[in-house]
């Protein structure tokens, strides 16, 4: 059976996910040597940073997650947010 992460787990995974691709498209554009097994290496290696270091922790500590989501806030809530006339988070 599989485990289904809390909401928080699953932004943060997509949120790293789309950084990982972004840093991803950068770098194969500056290092024109690596190829697609390369970037492949690099990519997996980041999955992995990603999982043991912010996922499983957070998994952890969920009554954390407010403040985890916190450190890893890049403004794009909080610019949404303002954009529908919301009030943005502290």
């Amino acid at each position: 059976m599989a485990r289904t992460d809390p909401p928080a787990v699953e932004r943060l995974r997509r949120r790293g996910d789309a950084i990982i691709g972004r840093e991803l498209a950068r770098l194969a554009g500056r290092a024109r040597a690596l190829g697609p097994r390369d970037l492949a290496v690099v990519e997996e290696a980041l999955n992995d940073l990603v999982e043991r270091l912010v996922l499983a922790r957070l998994r952890a500590v969920p009554h954390r997650a407010a403040e985890v989501e916190r450190l890893f806030d890049d403004g794009v809530a909080r610019t949404a947010a303002a954009g529908r006339g919301a009030r943005p988070p502290a």
